[in-house]
């Protein structure tokens, strides 16, 4: 048996997928560090903060190709078959809904680039980020625990999709809405570590599947073995 019959996919398009995670998890980290280092230019009243309106622009545009990305790596574990069909499908396509609804908020922030924070509108958003979060990692804890279950990777790529889910309860949610005056660089310092989570995502898409490298193994027939047949 090979990948292809296992999973109804070629193995290629989920390599392509896990790199494209990957990729996704980088421009995660890159945004989150601007955004730890750089000097603010508009006081913490104001939405945008650190950035300025037109920078805030560009830097939300940045979080949508990475969402996105990340959306391509969820759809590539779908296709590997490694969280099996039932719970892992129903989980994987939860948190494809949940980076679906975070890009349409990361669009709304762009919106209210030029915002007085906090308002009734900043407060409506907020809200949902914190939604769609949670569908996020509800999603990847579910499709974590069937990947899991499934034993299709092995080693530390089996507990990948189970890390991007916990880290949204763990992580993500505690540094976003616990930390008070700290909430801007906790939240930027918990989306990196989300982003690393993501990462090894990719790479586990990346790597060459057991039943892949099963049948590369497999020995060549001898003509007159095939002749045989």
């Amino acid at each position: 048996m090979n990948i292809t019959s296992a999973t109804g996919t070629q193995p290629g398009f989920v390599r392509v997928s896990g790199r494209l995670c990957l990729a996704g998890a980088i421009v995660g980290v890159l945004v989150a560090l601007v955004g730890l280092f750089v000097s603010p230019s508009v006081g913490t009243d104001r939405y945008s903060y650190p950035h300025t309106p037109g920078a805030f622009a560009v830097s939300e545009s940045l979080i949508i190709v990475n969402h996105l990305l990340l959306l391509a790596g969820v759809f590539g574990l779908i296709r590997s078959g490694a969280a099996g069909g039932g719970l892992g499908r129903a989980g994987s396509w939860t948190a494809m809904v949940g980076l679906v609804g975070l890009t349409f908020c990361e669009a709304g922030a762009i919106v209210l680039a030029d915002s007085a924070y906090p308002t009734s509108q900043t407060d409506a958003l907020d809200t949902g980020y914190g939604i769609t979060s949670i569908l996020i990692g509800i999603g990847f804890v579910l499709a974590g625990i069937a990947t899991i279950k499934t034993r299709q990777w092995t080693g530390w790529a089996a507990y990948a999709p189970l890390t991007c889910g916990l880290a949204v309860f763990l992580l993500v949610l505690p540094g976003v809405f616990l930390f008070g005056d700290d909430t801007f660089t906790v939240g930027r310092l918990t989306l990196m570590a989300w982003m690393l989570a993501f990462a090894a995502l990719g790479l586990a898409l990346g790597r060459r599947a057991p039943v892949e490298a099963a049948a590369g193994l497999r020995p060549a027939q001898s003509p007159s073995t095939a002749s045989d047949r």
